[in-house]
């Protein structure tokens, strides 16, 4: 049975060399703590303390130091980031074991990707987690991606025969 957090690390292992990784949205950490060990630095956003504060925690228990952790919205990435970067991941939605209520919004993400398709390195990557409980958001992200023009290679990984199930859409550069 195939995980999709698994699946977008094997996207992300394809790479070969990581300079500069984008956690956009950093949750428990999970993701930030895989791509701190493939990449030499790591920035990682969240709009919820909570997440930073969990993150901080597996980070300092792996005796990681190669990430700089950001109390902020995606959508402020380039005020934040100001070199190309080679990978970037979002897990959309909300934090898990965390509110509900609190989550990741269509025109904050879609506001983020803009910023994120001009910082990419040439072949970089942006792998998209989207959950279908919000899905205004993976409508607006799929509609974006639909019209960015040749220089990009926008690639949907689903899973066709369980219904609810997360989907990846990746962006690449060149």
């Amino acid at each position: 049975m195939i995980r999709i957090t698994e699946l977008t690390h094997k996207i992300i292992e394809e790479k070969k060399h990581i300079g500069i990784a984008i956690d956009m949205t950093c949750g428990r950490g999970n993701d930030t703590l895989f791509l701190a060990r493939k990449a030499n630095k790591v920035y990682a956003f969240d709009i919820q303390e909570e997440a930073i504060l969990s993150t901080s925690d597996l980070l300092k228990e792996n005796k990681i130091d190669n990430v700089e952790l950001i109390l902020n919205n995606h959508d402020k990435v380039s005020e934040y980031v100001k070199e190309k970067f080679d990978v970037a991941i979002y897990n959309l939605g909300y934090l898990p074991k965390g509110n509900k209520d609190i989550k990741t919004t269509t025109s904050s993400t879609i506001d983020s990707l803009r910023q994120l398709i001009t910082l990419m390195n040439l072949e970089g990557i942006i792998v998209i987690v989207i959950y279908p409980h919000d899905p205004e958001e993976g409508k607006a992200i799929e509609e974006f991606v639909l019209n960015l023009d040749s220089n990009f290679d926008c690639i949907s990984y689903k899973v066709l025969n369980k219904k609810d199930c997360p989907y990846i859409i990746t962006i690449k550069k060149g």
